[in-house]
């Protein structure tokens, strides 16, 4: 038996597993079958608080299709609520290595809000695909952005469908996150994400900072940006120089603790 905590941030939901528990174990396994949302617990995507040389500790982190990202702005949040009310990291103000730097979380409301700083984006030239220009926005990992011209575009849009296309174009040779957005007003975005390796999700932080930068630097809106999602609601700020980090702050709620018994 495997004991495991599930937690959301804005609905993008994750099983957290002990390291000494899974160290050594098949991780993407691991994944796939405990995220399966019929035959398992069911959740995006599996985080792992493992050690680290260069920061309070290492975020492992695997879709549900089993593969791994360097990247999850929610899930960084979560993990970082979780070390902290775990005594695995002592204060409200931690560092996390990823697969995309080191990161850091300042734990706010007793741990339920989170802001942190989430690295620069990186952009590459926009690509027209089935019909939508898509900005390409790396977050430390791929994402793909386009803006639609009403919220009722976005929320009529059969992501379930075009979000797969997109993913596996031969444009995004590593696969892409992608996101669909309408900028609502100054500082607010709605939107939708498909994930890369999990698909369809009620929220994404990595998204909803990509579409926020994306969205500032197309000068659809101004910082700080509430991002709308299915599943609640991130703020990101972002000064729109290349050189300056981005901010993203958000929730992180526990769901249930349990042990898996497969």
């Amino acid at each position: 038996m495997t004991a495991f905590t599930k937690m959301h941030g804005a609905g993008n939901d994750f099983l957290i597993f002990g390291w000494e528990e899974v160290r050594g174990g098949d991780l993407a396994e691991l994944a796939r079958r405990a995220c399966d949302r019929h035959f398992g617990v069911g959740a995006d995507g599996i985080l792992v608080p493992a050690p680290s040389r260069r920061a309070d500790l290492r975020m492992i982190y695997h879709n549900s299709d089993g593969s791994p990202s360097g990247m999850c702005g929610n899930g960084l949040r979560c993990l970082a609520r979780y070390a902290r009310d775990r005594g695995l990291v002592s204060g409200n103000a931690l560092t996390v290595e990823t697969g995309a730097g080191v990161r850091k979380v300042v734990l706010m409301d007793g741990g339920r809000l989170s802001r942190v700083e989430m690295g620069s984006p990186a952009f590459d030239p926009p690509v027209v695909l089935k019909g939508h220009r898509f900005v390409r926005v790396s977050m430390g990992n791929p994402h793909a952005v386009a803006f639609l011209p009403g919220r009722e575009e976005v929320e009529a849009l059969d992501l379930g469908s075009l979000g797969p296309q997109v993913e596996n174009d031969p444009a995004f040779p590593d696969r892409t996150n992608v996101e669909f957005a309408h900028a609502c007003g100054p500082s607010e975005l709605r939107m939708r994400v498909w994930e890369r390796g999990a698909g369809e999700t009620l929220a994404s932080g990595s998204g909803s900072c990509a579409a926020a930068a994306a969205a500032i630097r197309e000068g659809l809106v101004r910082s700080p940006v509430r991002v709308l999602l299915d599943g609640g609601t991130v703020e990101v700020e972002w000064s729109g120089r290349a050189e300056d980090p981005l901010y993203m702050s958000g929730p992180a709620e526990y769901v249930c603790e349990g042990r898996l018994l497969l």
